[in-house]
């Protein structure tokens, strides 16, 4: 008695789909004509005006559409529960698929000959890239956010980049819900000479709180307001988006040493980027880490730089306390930019500001190293070194500092050693940042005979007149 009331439901179901749905014709169950239907509509249209891509969207927006339908329908019938509607269309799509892996035409994919080539474009050349995701690592108090402010200033008023290269006038979005707007972010957005009219500041966002019934302001999710972003960067026709810092947009539900919670949210936001051709420009602390690998020093998930096309990170100038270097980490387009100097000063006004002073040569590993206590004798020559116009012999360090030539000569093996200046040649001495340095081999600048060493070392329990034991031998 079960089965045949079973089956007299089942043929009222289908008498009363066929009444309310025009598509499926007599004697054909819905789940059948839906199929078929379904199938003809998602194979790309034949028509030379429609590119594949064009061709594929149409037939998933008749698809989606035919699901919909085939959803309503099955409510109609009184499949009130949401799991059984769920089960009938996955159902529906897994024998849609298969129909689709049969044709003949690709729906799956994309053929790199349908591929339009295009160059890369830059937002600032050789660090900041358009479409792309870059991420700016550094410790507190080093001035990440002064420099993401300098970069969309420039943006915002279309000036030259810091080291000179053209500018690209754009609009500018920032979210950075640690500082104040008011007192903070807009002073200093005008004293790095931005277009305050061209940034819109996105820290909150209108979200729907059920519990509460309404729509209200809660801090910028990703994991929740991607979509919002996408739309407002194409309303403002936005070059560049500023995540200040990253860990404060993430979302409540992503933990950031996850790795697929991570790549979750960013490879979204990369998608997001490329569609758009908005430069994303994320800024993240270091980790209390010691290792001289700055991938590895970001706070988080490697995921996070393995989703950046480039990476750049903001460390101290071991040669000034004053100063400090920013450094590209991780170039995945081009070749490595070279490294900045830069300074915070404050105007007239107490604003502080980021002024750029030049171009450095410093290897991007010795700079992460932990700071060492260096003497006065030390300092001396280093500064001798970058004051100097060409490489110099210890004798000549040795009248420029008033150091003893033994002292001198002592220090400057083990400075050597520890990769804090170079040897050009042998018996010369230069700074790293020097241009006789950038001008040779770097196989000259790396040679180095264990008898130099040791000569270098030994050289001060020697009690005659010394001569440079790395100066060629008459």
């Amino acid at each position: 008695m079960e089965n045949k009331s079973s089956s007299n439901s089942s043929d009222e179901d289908t008498q009363d789909l066929q009444q309310t749905d025009t598509d499926i014709p007599p004697q054909t169950s819905k789940e059948s004509a839906l199929q078929k239907s379904n199938t003809e509509v998602t194979r790309p249209i034949k028509n030379n005006k429609l590119s594949l891509k064009e061709s594929r969207e149409k037939g998933r927006q008749q698809m989606n559409q035919k699901i919909t339908n085939y959803a309503e329908t099955a409510r109609r019938l009184g499949k009130k529960k949401k799991y059984e509607i769920e089960a009938n269309v996955k159902q529906l799509f897994e024998t849609l698929k298969q129909e689709m892996h049969k044709s003949e035409d690709e729906h799956f994919g994309t053929i790199l000959s349908e591929v339009e080539t295009r160059q890369i474009e830059w937002l600032w050349h050789g660090r900041i890239p358009l479409g792309k995701i870059t991420i700016l690592d550094g410790d507190p108090g080093m001035g990440k956010s002064l420099i993401a402010i300098s970069i969309a200033a420039r943006v915002s008023a279309g000036h030259p980049m810091p080291d000179g290269t053209p500018g690209i006038q754009g609009g500018v979005i920032l979210i950075a819900p640690e500082d104040s707007v008011a007192d903070t972010i807009k002073p200093r957005m005008e004293a790095a000479g931005g277009d305050p009219s061209q940034v819109l500041m996105l820290n909150t966002n209108e979200t729907l709180d059920l519990k509460r019934m309404g729509m209200f302001d809660y801090p910028f999710s990703l994991s929740r307001d991607m979509q919002d972003l996408e739309m407002t960067i194409k309303r403002r026709k936005a070059k560049l988006v500023v995540l200040d810092p990253l860990m404060a947009v993430l979302g409540r539900d992503v933990s950031a040493s996850s790795d697929q919670d991570i790549r979750e949210v960013l490879t979204p936001l990369a998608e997001l980027a490329e569609c758009t051709q908005c430069a994303i420009l994320i800024i993240r602390h270091l980790n209390k880490g010691a290792s001289s690998n700055p991938l590895y020093r970001g706070t988080g998930s490697i995921g996070i730089i393995g989703a950046a096309r480039m990476g750049l990170i903001v460390v101290r100038d071991p040669n000034n306390e004053h100063q400090c270097i920013l450094a590209t980490t991780k170039n995945n387009l081009s070749k490595h930019a070279n490294h900045l100097i830069y300074q915070i000063e404050e105007n007239e006004n107490g604003i502080p500001y980021v002024e750029w002073l030049g171009e450095t040569f410093d290897n991007v590993s010795n700079l992460l190293r932990p700071p060492t206590n260096t003497s006065f004798e030390h300092q001396e020559i280093h500064r001798a070194l970058r004051q100097a116009n060409g490489s110099l012999e210890p004798k000549d360090i040795a009248e420029r500092t008033g150091q003893r030539i033994e002292s001198v000569r002592v220090i400057l093996s083990r400075m050597y050693e520890r990769g804090e200046i170079a040897r050009p040649y042998r018996g010369r001495y230069a700074s790293l940042d020097h241009v006789t340095v950038t001008e040779i081999s770097p196989n000259v600048i790396n040679e180095r005979s264990e008898t130099s060493v040791i000569s270098d070392i030994n050289v001060i329990n020697d009690t005659k007149p010394a001569r440079d034991p790395a100066s060629p031998e008459e």
